[in-house]
């Protein structure tokens, strides 16, 4: 940054010199991963399956013997992500104006801004994106997830839906039924309801209302007692698109080293240069707890 790019800043009689930062939001990402740290180059996870159901055993005939089956390990790869900026001597020098970040306090609070936006959109793209997949190679949300003990299993809603009352019994009723590699009955149940900001009122409605308000019959609003947090999301770049996802979330964000700040000096120009950098990776290997409704 020199005196041609804020010349405005260098000039006397200005009212004021506005920054284009914006009022920070609670990081968002925090609330859809699990959060776990890291000390190697990469991290890997494996899942296996339990025991297929016990046999009768006829008298006198010995016992049949049962496998656990190994499923895919999936690597998380850490990223460095960094970012800088260099402020030339005589625009430190000539600044009237305090609003201009010059000094590591206020650098650090726009890079510290950038680094945030970047691990939300790192993250979202979990959400957001077509290209990210689970351990068995197939899409995060699919129809057609491969069971290890043979079959598929559907983490996303069919046919398509918007949110409604229906679709959301729908919804919870398919991610409570689904059953494990060995097509055991599981215990999973949903605790999160992920919307976009197009999605809230409806999804308060949904979710608070004593009565069904899609129905003119007074009829009770069971999806209340179901307790569901709701969390509206200005990252999801789909508004009709909703998710549901259990307590135990299986999209894993380590985190190799958290935002780190640096500065040094130019000894040949005289400028202050500024950097941010972190490192981390996401993914999810078995994407059981998650699921997804593509809007109509």
């Amino acid at each position: 940054m020199n005196r041609s790019q804020f010349n405005k800043a260098v000039v006397p009689g200005l009212f004021s010199f506005m920054s284009s930062s914006y009022t920070e939001r609670p990081a968002m990402w925090k609330q859809l991963v699990t959060i776990k740290p890291s000390r190697r180059a990469y991290e890997e996870s494996a899942y296996y399956t339990g025991l297929g159901l016990v046999p009768e055993k006829p008298e006198g005939e010995p016992i049949k013997y049962d496998d656990f089956i190994q499923g895919p390990t999936k690597r998380w790869v850490h990223v460095t992500n960094a970012l800088g900026v260099r402020i030339t001597e005589e625009a430190i020098e000539d600044c009237l104006y305090p609003d201009i970040p010059t000094e590591m306090g206020d650098m650090t609070k726009e890079l510290g801004r950038s680094a945030r936006e970047t691990m939300e959109v790192i993250v979202h793209d979990m959400y957001n994106g077509t290209t990210k997949t689970a351990g068995d190679g197939i899409a995060v949300f699919s129809a057609s997830h491969t069971k290890l003990g043979g079959g598929t299993w559907s983490n996303l809603l069919s046919p398509s839906a918007d949110l409604s009352v229906a679709s959301l019994r729908q919804a919870i009723t398919q991610f409570e039924t689904t059953t494990d590699d060995r097509n055991k009955q599981q215990i999973i149940k949903p605790r999160y309801l992920l919307v976009a900001p197009d999605g809230e009122w409806t999804a308060k409605e949904i979710l608070n209302s004593a009565y069904d308000p899609e129905s003119a019959e007074n009829a009770i609003n069971p999806l209340q007692s179901r307790n569901l947090t709701l969390i509206v999301d200005p990252y999801l770049t789909d508004a009709d698109t909703w998710f549901l996802i259990s307590d135990q979330n299986p999209i894993i964000t380590f985190n190799r080293r958290g935002v780190k700040f640096a500065q040094d000096g130019d000894f040949e120009t005289g400028d202050a240069k500024f950097k941010v950098s972190f490192r981390m990776s996401t993914e999810v290997n078995y994407p059981m707890g998650l699921f997804k409704a593509p809007g109509a």
